[in-house]
């Protein structure tokens, strides 16, 4: 199996400087990963997470950025400036009243300017078998992950808070293409998210003309969400899922950076022509609409 390291962060071309993203989930793993890569572009970004207790993990987040603008070349050098703004908010998606702090948040912190990007990644993952399911799973599951990001978006649009050809991406899951016992109440909700990319794609442009939704379905990928399943149950999930990676002998289990990159071409002008879509960012381990 590959070994695979992430580079150390850099800036890159400031190509999303001007620019605010709402990233849910930001603190850590696939969200932090995809806040990283587009401040590093010159992206503003109020981020999201579920407690106050993560708070510490957004703001290392943000010295890491302050960091590298501060150690960067001077202004004109490579046409890289100050460090864009980064705003972290204790936002919990089982909660619909949390989404009232984001809008007061944008509105305070961010006055007078529009979203360009809004990336849904925060979800609730529980994993009870048919006929086990509490209250609380379904309830929970459908809230966080359907009903939050529903109520979200009607908000936005109401108020008109996105720029023209804005950049709209959904993380689903390959679980929605190859389920397992347990993932019935998450795969539904991921699903039907899929579906809102569909219906969004057609009806945001008559809005916000330009604007693109996609959802990026993600594999098996390392991250502390994952984690916290236990080290007997990740070893089962590698032995299921890692031999079914395509791009490299052997497979191997994805990282963060590697969804943040597929993240990062979506919300890229380059992407401009692909909206509507699910786009795999699971080295080939399953495939939309087909057998892997």
């Amino acid at each position: 199996m590959a070994d695979y390291q992430p580079s150390a962060p850099k800036l890159q071309e400031q190509d999303l400087k001007g620019k605010l993203a709402i990233i849910t989930g930001a603190s850590r793993g696939i969200g932090r990963a995809i806040a990283l890569s587009l401040a590093i572009r010159g992206c503003s970004i109020l981020g999201t997470y579920s407690s106050p207790q993560s708070a510490h993990n957004f703001d290392t987040l943000s010295t890491t950025i302050q960091n590298l603008y501060a150690a960067a070349p001077p202004p004109g050098a490579q046409n890289i400036q100050t460090a864009p703004t980064m705003r972290g908010l204790a936002a919990d998606i089982t909660s619909l009243p949390s989404i009232g702090a984001i809008l007061t948040h944008v509105e305070r912190h961010f006055s007078g300017q529009k979203i360009s990007i809004l990336v849904l990644n925060a979800s609730f993952s529980t994993r009870p078998r048919v006929g086990s399911a509490s209250e609380a799973d379904i309830t929970n599951s459908i809230t966080a992950n359907l009903h939050w990001p529903i109520v979200l978006m009607e908000n936005l649009v109401r108020i008109s808070s996105f720029t023209p050809h804005s950049r709209v991406v959904v993380i689903s899951s390959d679980r929605v293409r190859d389920p397992a016992p347990g993932s019935s109440l998450f795969n539904a909700t991921r699903a039907a998210m899929e579906s809102l990319t569909r219906s969004w794609a057609i009806e945001l442009p008559k809005s916000f003309p330009g604007t693109t939704v996609n959802a990026v379905s993600v594999g098996l990928t390392d991250t502390p969400g994952l984690r916290a399943f236990g080290a007997a149950a990740v070893e089962a999930l590698k032995e299921q899922r890692v031999g079914k990676v395509k791009v490299v002998e052997g497979g191997r289990m994805g990282q963060a950076e590697d969804v943040a990159d597929v993240v990062g071409w979506l919300v890229s002008e380059k992407s401009r022509w692909v909206t509507g879509s699910v786009v795999s960012a699971n080295g080939g381990a399953e495939w939309i609409g087909g057998s892997s």
